[in-house]
C-alpha cells in the first residue's frame, strides 16, 4: 500500500508541474513587431493602427481595437476644401465652423470599404490591430459612390426647380434640402457635373438655389400696429401674416412659428392657407407693459422634419438667415368708475373703506380710475350697509351685509358677489362696525378684486 501511494504522489506532481509550465507558456508574447513600433507609410496603402487596453471582455476590446485602427486609418485620408464646394460658400459667407469638416471624416470612417487585416499583437495589459487600404481601390469605390450619389441628387434637384417654377414652393424647399442628402459625404468637393448645356458645381448651386428660395419668400403682417386692452383676448383677424414673395403671387402651405415676447402661446405653429395667409391669436394679454411684440418666421424645422434630414444637412440648413415679420401690440388699460354706497347705522361711512380699497388695489394692478361712468369700460357698484346685531354680554354686534356689482359699457353685468357673514364685535357699535368693514376690505383685497379681474379676462 505505501508502494502505491508513493507512486501516486510522482504522478501527481508531474501533473501539477505540466500545468505551471503551460501557465508560464501563456503568458510569453510574441517579440513587439516593428508596426507598433513605428506607423509605417506608403504610396500605395492607407494604413490604420489601433490599440486599447485589455478588460476581462476579450471580445469588446479587440472590436474597440479594431474601431480606433479605422478611425486611424479614416485620418490619413485628408479632406481639402475646395473653394467651389459647399463648405468653403459657408466658411465665406456664414463664418462655418471646422467641427464640419471633423464630421465629414466620420462619415469617411463609416463608409470605409476594401480594407484588409495586415496583423494584430498583443502584450499582457494592450492589444493591437493593424489595417490597410489600398489607395486605389478606395478611389475607385468612392467614385463609384460619388457619382451614384449625384445621380440622385440632380433627380431631387430638378424636380425642386420645377416645383419652384410652379409655384409649389413648399415642396421646392423641401426637394433642395433633400437634394444635399446624398452628396453630404462630398460637401468639400466642387462636384463639377453637366447640367442643362453648362458646368455647374452641384453642391454649391443646390446651396445657392435654396438660398434664393429662401430669400424670395417675405412675410408681411396684415396689421402692423394694433391695440389691446389689457385682460382683452388678441383674435386671429388682428394678427395674420401672409407670405409672398413670387410672381405667382401669395405662397400657400408655408409653415411659420409665432412667438410673443409676454409669454409663451398655444398654437404657436401655423401654415399659410391657400391665400397664403397664417393666422394666430393670443388668448389673454395680462402685460402691463404699454407695447409687446408679436412676431413669426419661416419654420425651418418643419421642413427638416418632413425630410427626415440627417444632423450634418440639418445643420448647414439653420445656417441660413430666415425670412420674419412682427406685429407692435400697443396695450391698453381698462377704467374703472366706482360707485359705492356704505353706511354705518344709518350713517354714511366717511371715508368709504371699500371704495378706497378697490382703487388702490385697480391703481396697483395698472388699471385707470375714472369719475366718467358714461365712459368707463367697467362700474363698479360697491353697497355695503353695517346694522347693529343683539348684544353678546357687555359686547356690541354689527353685520355688514350688500353686493359688489361690475358692469361693462354695455350693461352686462361681468361680475357679482354678496356680502354676507361679516360681524365685527366691540365694545360700542363705531367700533363693531369698522371691525366688519375692515374684515371686508381684506376678503375684498384677497378674493374678489382678483376675482372682478379674471371675469374681465374671460369676457
Amino acid at each position: 500500500m505505501r508502494t502505491r501511494f508513493i507512486i501516486a504522489s510522482i504522478l501527481l506532481l508531474g501533473l501539477l508541474g505540466c500545468g505551471s509550465t503551460k501557465d508560464v507558456q501563456q503568458k510569453q508574447f510574441l517579440p513587439k513587431p516593428e508596426w507598433v513600433k513605428s506607423k509605417p507609410s506608403s504610396q500605395t496603402y492607407y494604413y490604420g493602427i489601433g490599440a486599447t487596453r485589455k478588460t476581462l471582455d476579450a471580445n469588446q476590446y479587440m472590436q474597440n481595437a479594431r474601431q480606433n485602427a479605422l478611425a486611424d486609418m479614416a485620418g490619413e485620408i485628408s479632406v481639402n476644401i475646395s473653394s467651389n464646394s459647399v463648405i468653403h460658400a459657408f466658411e465665406s459667407n456664414l463664418n462655418f465652423s471646422e467641427d464640419f469638416t471633423s464630421t465629414i471624416k466620420t462619415q469617411a470612417q463609416q463608409e470605409l470599404e476594401g480594407y484588409e487585416m495586415v496583423d494584430s499583437w498583443e502584450d499582457a495589459e494592450n492589444y493591437w490591430y493593424f489595417y490597410k487600404l489600398s489607395k486605389a481601390r478606395h478611389q475607385e469605390l468612392k467614385e463609384k459612390r460619388r457619382s451614384d450619389a449625384i445621380t440622385q441628387s440632380i433627380l431631387l434637384f430638378t424636380s425642386a426647380l420645377k416645383s419652384r417654377s410652379q409655384g409649389d414652393v413648399r415642396l421646392a424647399i423641401i426637394q433642395f434640402i433633400k437634394a444635399l442628402s446624398p452628396i453630404k459625404p462630398y460637401f468639400s468637393e466642387p462636384l463639377p457635373v453637366e447640367y442643362n448645356g453648362e458646368q455647374i458645381y452641384l453642391g454649391s448651386e443646390i446651396y445657392k438655389e435654396l438660398a434664393y428660395t429662401i430669400n424670395q419668400l417675405e412675410i408681411v403682417p396684415i396689421n402692423k400696429n394694433i391695440s389691446v386692452q389689457m385682460g382683452s383676448e388678441v383674435p386671429t383677424s388682428q394678427l395674420q401674416f401672409m407670405a409672398t414673395g413670387y410672381p405667382t403671387g401669395p405662397v400657400h402651405s408655408i409653415p411659420l412659428l409665432a412667438a410673443y415676447s409676454e409669454k409663451p402661446i398655444r398654437n404657436n405653429k401655423q401654415q399659410t392657407n391657400a391665400n397664403g395667409i397664417a393666422e394666430f391669436s393670443i388668448d389673454i394679454v395680462r402685460s402691463k407693459n404699454s407695447i409687446e411684440t408679436f412676431s413669426v418666421t419661416l419654420n425651418i424645422d418643419d421642413f427638416l422634419a418632413e425630410t427626415d434630414a440627417d444632423p450634418l444637412t440639418r445643420k448647414l440648413v439653420k445656417r441660413f438667415n430666415l425670412p420674419n415679420a412682427s406685429v407692435i401690440i400697443n396695450v391698453t388699460t381698462a377704467s374703472f368708475a366706482i360707485i359705492t354706497k356704505e353706511t354705518v347705522l344709518g350713517e354714511e361711512q366717511i371715508p368709504p373703506l371699500l371704495e378706497e380699497g378697490f382703487k388702490k388695489k385697480i391703481t396697483e394692478a395698472k388699471f385707470n380710475i375714472t369719475h366718467d361712468t358714461q365712459n368707463a369700460d367697467y362700474i363698479v357698484t360697491i353697497v355695503a350697509v353695517a346694522n347693529p346685531q343683539p348684544e353678546t354680554e357687555q359686547y356690541k354686534n354689527v353685520l355688514v351685509e350688500g353686493s359688489i356689482k361690475m358692469q361693462n359699457k354695455s350693461g352686462d353685468i361681468v361680475y357679482f358677489k354678496s356680502l354676507e357673514g361679516f360681524k365685527g364685535r366691540h365694545f360700542n357699535y363705531k367700533q363693531a362696525a369698522n371691525e366688519a368693514f375692515r374684515e371686508v376690505c381684506r376678503k375684498c383685497e384677497n378674493s374678489y378684486f382678483r376675482e372682478m379681474l379674471d371675469a374681465v379676462a374671460k369676457r
